[in-house]
């Protein structure tokens, strides 16, 4: 299936932003690549948050994403008539679980904190469940491995699919799978609530607006990116811990010989490398559905690329 005239059809608000606007051809040798449907869509971290929040950089982009939710709804529905399958993954930091929460105090926000503090949160999270989106966590949503239905990564034919964050040191503050991650994580909540007790009494002053993003760290969503960033920033800051680690993840993980495509999120920088182990392996960064960016991938047997979907 193509993905110009098969998945984005008529829908004008998506547009594909690598490989200079066009969908990358899969290798004729490795079809076909998916093995359970025809068409793998990949959603990134979106670190959905308290809608009230200076924190929460999600909100400016939940419509777009119940139109993106619609599509795939629509277009899962026409591909089973036709006896076709449409997967949908969710990678990682769907909640963003490591900022205050005000169900109880002094606890991490909940994820059923998050998605009932604005009906579109609530709306969103009931449509990816109806359309049965596999939801793989991250390091800021990493309570949810407790509960069923979340998974640490997934294959999908020769597609290998995680959030990304396990080749992190310790002191990346994100891997749940170092020894200090939990005392960092802790650390790292302090100073949000630190942030939240300045940032009320700023706005209790007027000396910002109640949705001013202060927080270190935390960029504001309000305006869209749909930009593909710089290649050469993404190999200079994560290629070559990223590159080797996944290189050996397709290559040595058990019942995985065939893997051929890595997909990753968790750095929300989108990048496409058709030419990972020189040719023999393609590396995709899906990006991110915060902080203003849209970003999504899309596989086919034939193609794959990375898209934005415009507010």
């Amino acid at each position: 299936m193509k993905i110009i005239p098969d998945f984005i059809r008529d829908n004008n608000r998506i547009k594909i932003i690598s490989n200079s606007g066009n969908p990358s051809p899969i290798p004729e040798e490795w079809r076909p690549v998916l093995q359970n449907c025809e068409i793998l869509v990949v959603i990134p971290d979106m670190h959905m948050y308290l809608f009230n929040s200076n924190l929460d950089n999600f909100k400016f982009g939940a419509k777009a994403m119940l139109s993106l939710l619609s599509h795939l709804e629509t277009l899962k529905e026409e591909l089973a008539l036709d006896g076709k399958t449409l997967r949908i993954y969710q990678i990682g930091d769907v909640y963003e679980q490591r900022f205050p929460g005000k169900m109880h105090p002094g606890a991490n926000a909940t994820g059923i904190e998050i998605r009932m503090s604005y009906p579109e949160y609530d709306q969103i999270i009931n449509t990816m469940n109806g359309i049965r989106t596999h939801f793989l966590y991250g390091n800021h949503d990493f309570e949810l491995r407790h509960f069923p239905g979340f998974a640490f990564a997934a294959k999908e034919g020769k597609v290998y699919i995680e959030h990304g964050f396990t080749n992190d040191r310790w002191n990346d503050f994100s891997n749940p799978n170092a020894s200090f991650w939990e005392v960092s994580q802790l650390i790292f909540k302090s100073i949000r609530e630190i942030n939240q007790l300045f940032a009320n009494i700023l706005v209790s002053t007027e000396a910002i607006g109640k949705d001013d993003n202060y927080s270190f760290g935390v960029r504001s969503g309000e305006d869209p990116d749909y930009s593909y960033p710089s290649e050469l920033i993404y190999i200079e800051k994560y290629g070559v811990k990223y590159f080797d680690y996944y290189l050996k993840r397709l290559q040595n993980i058990p019942d995985m010989p065939d893997a051929k495509i890595s997909i990753i999120g968790h750095t929300h920088h989108p990048y496409l490398n058709t030419n990972f182990n020189n040719g023999k392996n393609i590396y995709l960064d899906a990006g991110a559905w915060t902080e203003g960016r849209s970003d999504f991938a899309v596989v086919t047997n034939e193609e794959l690329c990375i898209c934005s979907y415009m507010r």
